[in-house]
């Protein structure tokens, strides 16, 4: 009888760990949700800051709130930052994006062979990411800009840890869709909670 019962202790705690309708579960889902309207909605490839920036939105509202990421949550964050913060969201990603791509064409022809050639555009593309991490997750609609990339520069320093993990999440991200290129459609999700993570100040527990 005892072994019975501890048999369906087992099995019961089994299936609440893959319930689909558990918090976590949820929370899965949506990261990886928001990471497939982000990549939908980089395809135009000068938007992608914009809309990481929205799915980051959408992933803390949602956590917020104990709700679910929503199509139109990400399209109104999205659509917000494209007509009001163009500078911040669309000219300056694109141009600091062309300069990244420039380099790494550029690189292995003139320091061809060498070692700097390899590592130096990913630890300038790993760098910039866990910027724009920064960026988005401090980001706020009522905030202005000026205030939002200031706080984002000094976390930079500040959390220096958090900076280091924003960093090498990218590069870990990068490594995988290289290994598995079609990861790319929902790898955007795991970089924007990892940015809501990491929306904090130095010594400032979530």
């Amino acid at each position: 009888m005892t072994a019975v019962t501890e048999g369906r202790g087992r099995r019961s705690r089994g299936q609440s760990t893959l319930d689909p309708h558990s918090s976590t579960f949820h929370a899965f889902a949506d990261m990886l949700y928001a990471g497939v309207l982000i990549f939908g909605l980089s395809l135009l490839v000068v938007t992608w800051f914009a809309a990481f920036s929205a799915g980051v939105q959408a992933l803390r509202t949602a956590r917020e709130q104990d709700r679910h990421v929503t199509v139109r949550a990400v399209w109104s964050a999205f659509a917000n930052r494209i007509a009001r913060h163009p500078l911040t969201h669309v000219l300056a990603p694109s141009l600091v994006t062309a300069l990244l791509v420039v380099d790494v064409v550029l690189l292995p022809y003139v320091a061809a062979g060498s070692f700097g050639a390899i590592v130096l555009p990913i630890v300038l593309a790993a760098g910039l990411g866990a910027v724009a991490l920064r960026v988005a997750g401090t980001w706020r609609q009522g905030r202005a800009a000026r205030e939002s990339l200031g706080i984002a520069w000094r976390r930079m320093s500040t959390d220096a840890g958090g900076s280091a993990l924003l960093a090498l999440a990218v590069a870990a991200a990068g490594a995988v869709v290289m290994i598995a290129p079609m990861l790319a459609i929902v790898m955007p999700g795991p970089l924007a909670l990892a940015a809501v993570a990491m929306d904090r100040d130095r010594g400032v527990r979530l």
